[in-house]
């Protein structure tokens, strides 16, 4: 099998490139980096920039399925002009490649793209599902992934004889970015501590059981909407104290009041502060290796 991945540079396209290679699959990785190469004969990177509507065509040759996960970095300030790039970053590029794949009458078995858990409801009760959806209009990060799902699955009424299967992640655990990196590097200097109340829930993936569930999809040509997450989420004040136990640090200081996370990080703040206990009621296809927190921190702490 081939894929195309859009962000393939970013994390999780790093560790899914790495996966799929390892699987004996070849990788076309779309870039706006014109100077990035490859010294592995199944791993080529091609030029786009979906800003200027360019791309080079010969990244579909042989592909099978387009793995999209192109998108600015949402652990920036949220200032009004980089909530505009978070936006149309994934709505714009995914509405590019797709029309070019109409377009061009490329054949492809497969797409397989990325949203995020803010699709479900903010709530320290209620437990959400594949089946469950809530348009929010007083949260900007649900707005950006019920757009992105929306724009990717507008295409699939005109590209029949491709399968589009959606996957909404939870908060990826991985030493090489994101908000575990983060909180791992507080840890070593005993100023980790819980974010507002803390009784929030986080439901979290290792990030090579969310690899493993991307490529899956793309091999199986699955359809339909795709929690990935583990079968256990975990309060924020339990992942805490979890990560300060496998880092061999201490939680020394008080939670940190709502009001001065939301002084501090404005209307970002509603990532960290925000609850969604999302189970998957198809996690059974996927065979993850770490369902629980314990197994995944003690994995990454090695």
């Amino acid at each position: 099998m081939k894929l195309l991945i859009t962000g393939g540079s970013g994390n999780l396209g790093k560790v899914i490139s790495k996966l799929a290679i390892e699987r004996n699959h070849s990788v076309n990785i779309l870039t706006r980096n014109k100077n990035l190469n490859s010294t592995n004969k199944n791993c080529n990177f091609f030029y786009w920039n979906p800003l200027e509507s360019e791309i080079d065509l010969e990244c579909f040759s042989g592909v099978d399925s387009v793995i999209n996960l192109a998108g600015s970095n949402v652990f920036n300030y949220w200032t009004n002009s980089h909530k505009k790039k978070i936006l149309n970053s994934r709505v714009n590029s995914s509405n590019f490649i797709l029309k070019t794949i109409f377009e061009k009458q490329i054949d492809i078995k497969s797409f397989v793209s990325a949203s995020g858990i803010a699709a479900y409801k903010d709530s320290r009760i209620e437990v959400s599902n594949e089946d469950d959806l809530i348009i929010n209009e007083d949260s900007f990060i649900n707005k950006v992934v019920t757009n992105w799902e929306t724009e990717v699955l507008d295409f699939k009424k005109i590209l029949p004889n491709t399968s589009f299967s959606i996957l909404r992640i939870g908060l990826i655990l991985s030493n090489n970015g994101g908000l575990y990196k983060i909180t791992k590097n507080l840890s070593k200097f005993f100023l980790l501590t819980p974010l507002g109340r803390g009784d929030q829930w986080q439901s979290w993936i290792h990030i090579s059981d969310a690899a493993n569930m991307f490529i899956k999809c793309a091999e199986n040509n699955f359809n339909g909407i795709f929690n990935v997450v583990s079968t256990k989420p975990v309060t924020q004040n339990e992942l805490i104290m979890k990560i300060a136990k496998y880092n061999k640090s201490k939680i020394i200081f008080p939670n940190i009041p709502e009001f001065i996370v939301k002084i501090f990080f404005g209307e970002m703040s509603e990532l960290v502060l925000s609850s969604q206990k999302v189970i998957s009621k198809k996690s059974s296809e996927f065979n993850l290796k770490f369902q629980d927190i314990d197994e995944a921190l003690k994995d990454l702490s090695q």
